[in-house]
């Protein structure tokens, strides 16, 4: 592997982490059901949350117990415009033309169970590598080392390489924007990816505000309780324990 370990940092919201919880064991349920080991995470624009998404759904995962591989399949960015790629030396698309072989191409993560693989160098023929049989053998090869692999794609309106990736994979996770991807975006988005027979797992309606992420799920004030139980009654019922005896079962 490359001597960079790219650190990756947790969720501290555990609001926030319980979504990226019930996502996992959604896509849980799906692999037991559809033998579902590689992933395309693609939005309809750009700027939904996409990538910060499929990081973070990335380390859920990894921390549940899987071998993950993230793989960035953005090839027409440069890597020093991406945080994550910015330091490496090889990545994705050095593989995809045969300047490297997969194991030297791979970073660490401070992610027990986590393995990066960057977009590598700008090429200017992304779709040809896409389309070549070194990809059938990547995926072919790290089907074999990782229980899930995930494709972070450029979003389908922008260009076609997300719709490219999506019909070699085994399923599709698509990401829309709350109060930014329009039904006939979605749509469109959807018929696309339709027409190349890809097979859509589920979609993942991102950057919820507050207010409507209470009134869908509850959990948001289990967990304010909680934390406020943690900071305001916790020390209080621990000096009342002082003054009591503790009986130990046997």
């Amino acid at each position: 592997m490359q001597p960079k370990k790219f650190n990756l940092y947790n969720n501290e919201n555990q609001v926030v982490q319980d979504a990226y919880d019930i996502l996992t064991a959604n896509i849980h349920i799906s692999n037991e059901q559809n033998r579902v080991k590689t992933l395309a995470l693609t939005s309809c624009n750009p700027a939904e949350g996409k990538t910060s998404l499929a990081i973070s759904l990335s380390i859920t995962m990894a921390n549940s117990g899987w071998k993950v591989l993230f793989v960035d399949s953005d090839m027409r960015k440069p890597p020093a415009a991406k945080r994550l790629n910015y330091g490496s030396i090889f990545g994705f698309s050095d593989y995809l033309t045969g300047d490297v072989e997969l194991d030297d191409a791979l970073s660490e993560s401070n992610i027990k169970n986590l393995t990066y693989f960057s977009c590598g160098n700008s090429h200017p023929n992304p779709i040809g590598l896409l389309c070549s049989l070194r990809f059938e053998e990547l995926k072919n090869e790290v089907q074999d080392k990782y229980d899930f692999v995930l494709f972070d794609t450029p979003a389908l309106t922008s260009v076609i390489d997300g719709a490219l990736i999506a019909s070699k994979v085994d399923a599709t996770i698509l990401v829309v924007k709350m109060g930014l991807t329009t039904l006939d975006t979605l749509s469109r988005v959807k018929e696309q990816l339709e027409n190349v027979n890809a097979t859509i797992l589920g979609v993942v309606l991102n950057k919820l505000k507050k207010r409507d992420y209470k009134l869908y799920l509850k959990s948001y004030n289990y967990f304010f309780n909680s934390e406020r139980f943690l900071k305001i009654k916790m020390p209080k019922y621990q000096q009342m324990l002082k003054h009591h005896y503790l009986v130990k079962s046997v």
